[in-house]
């Protein structure tokens, strides 16, 4: 496990100004964090999972639902949800969560020695693309850790805007505490629940062009449309964790990964996944 330094030279850190918003609001956005070539890059190393051409568990990657439930016939990327822990099995997807332009401004709100939680691509594919409810993060994470808060990112592969089910979300709200979240009826549902009595009027959208990146507090009401358009609403979704966080109940489950700094006798630590090289075929 490595457990070098950070470099004290961060690049990518956090203006005041920016800091300043990230305090009042619970998310900031960045745009142009990443290339149109990188963009493309990463897109097609998510379709070489899907089309057998990189080694992946076949158990996380998930079609979306409305295909796997016989109510829409689609093939390929567009019969797509996502793939789950991309980073625990891809080395091209592990790179991207430790990208200084994505850690580097973790470092402001979560201090130097970072961990890896969750990872997601999401396809959101045109006209069954499926949204999201209004829900917090922490909601979910808090049965894994006890942590003042998580943080996520996610970086806009196309751009996404209220035709194709961009973000929203209600600034502020992160100094709020955890709501109730419901349960909702439908097959792709039940992966979230309904945060109870948030306003739909209080939330705003985040357009974002491809490239930029929204970084998200883990109290942050925040929510998905679905995908009316002809177009595509990739994104990629990586959540961080200070590894000065403990266990909470002794459920660990999921993977864990370093990303930078240390990790601490007796805090959360990481759970192995191998990673799978890159298959020499692909030219990736």
């Amino acid at each position: 496990m490595p457990t070098e330094s950070t470099p004290q030279d961060r690049r990518f850190a956090l203006s005041a100004d920016e800091l300043a918003y990230w305090n009042e609001n619970g998310y900031l956005v960045r745009l142009d964090v990443f290339t149109a070539e990188e963009n493309d890059a990463f897109r097609q190393v998510a379709e070489d999972i899907v089309d057998g051409k990189r080694p992946f568990p076949p158990e996380h990657i998930d079609r979306n639902a409305l295909v796997r439930d016989g109510k829409t016939e689609q093939q390929g990327i567009y019969a797509m949800h996502k793939i789950h822990f991309p980073s625990c099995y891809d080395s091209a997807f592990l790179a991207r969560v430790r990208d200084p332009r994505l850690t580097d401004p973790l470092v402001d709100i979560l201090g130097p020695d970072i961990l890896g939680i969750n990872t997601l691509f999401i396809w959101k594919a045109p006209k069954i693309g499926l949204g999201f409810p209004w829900h917090q993060d922490k909601f979910y994470f808090r049965s894994r850790f006890k942590t003042e808060t998580t943080v996520g990112t996610w970086t806009a592969i196309d751009p996404a805007d209220t035709g194709n089910g961009c973000l929203y979300v209600i600034p502020g709200s992160h100094k709020w505490d955890i709501f109730q979240h419901d349960d909702l009826e439908g097959s792709q549902q039940q992966e979230f629940k309904l945060a109870r009595g948030v306003r739909d009027e209080d939330g705003i959208a985040i357009e974002a062009p491809p490239g930029a990146v929204i970084w998200f507090h883990s109290h942050l009401l925040h929510k998905s449309t679905d995908n009316h358009s002809l177009r595509f609403r990739r994104s990629f979704v990586s959540h961080y964790l200070s590894a000065q966080a403990e266990w909470s109940n002794g459920r660990r489950g999921q993977p864990v990964m370093w990303v930078r700094g240390e990790t601490f006798p007796g805090k959360v630590n990481e759970v192995k996944r191998a990673v799978l090289p890159i298959p020499e075929s692909t030219g990736h």
